[in-house]
């Protein structure tokens, strides 16, 4: 009984943390997002071995022995996607991965997953891959609450550039009397 009532005092916290780092961030976040991101934190905390697994992926993964189940092994390379990205930036930092990479992959595995399952499913995976940016900077936020430091500018700049991330944004101009530009709006500003 114990035991329950510490999952539901978590669940009930990081709810709560989600909430407040999407109004902090002004992300507008589906519920099914919400929910989905609420549930992974919970089962990545749990299971250490699932976090450190994540934290070891092979950035050939796919090329890896392919799992009997293939729905399984999809959400697991999303997820992973997920929590590499929003909680462990500069590990990707460190490993020269720029944080937009393992975006797409994870985008990837969720609108594949989208196509696997049956037409009820299909439209949280279609929202999660839609979404993946504003989950990551959900998470990227989470972590500035934590005191965690904000993405480096350099790794600001190829976030925001590559994705629109809105935190990735927020820190290229936080205290700043400048706006960053896309390097597509430079190039367009010179063809004219």
């Amino acid at each position: 009984m114990e035991h329950n009532s510490h999952y539901k005092l978590a669940l009930y916290h990081w709810n709560q943390l989600i909430q407040d780092a999407c109004d902090y961030a002004n992300i507008d976040l589906p519920a099914e997002c919400q929910s989905y991101l609420l549930l992974t934190l919970v089962r990545y905390i749990q299971d250490e071995e699932l976090a450190e697994e994540a934290v070891g992926m092979d950035l050939l993964y796919e090329s890896q022995v392919v799992v009997k189940n293939q729905f399984q092994q999809l959400k697991t390379q999303a997820d992973h996607c997920l929590i590499l990205a929003g909680l462990f930036p500069a590990h990707l930092d460190r490993q020269s991965i720029r944080i937009s990479h393992y975006i797409e992959r994870g985008r990837e595995r969720f609108a594949r997953l989208s196509e696997l399952v049956e037409s009820n499913d299909r439209l949280i995976y279609e929202k999660l891959s839609a979404s993946f940016v504003d989950l990551v900077d959900v998470l990227h936020t989470i972590r500035a609450f934590n005191g965690s430091p904000t993405l480096p500018l350099i790794q600001a700049m190829e976030f925001w550039s590559d994705t629109g991330s809105k935190t990735a944004y927020q820190t290229l101009t936080a205290n700043r009397q400048s706006i960053p530009l896309n390097e597509s709006l430079i190039d367009c500003a010179y063809k004219h």
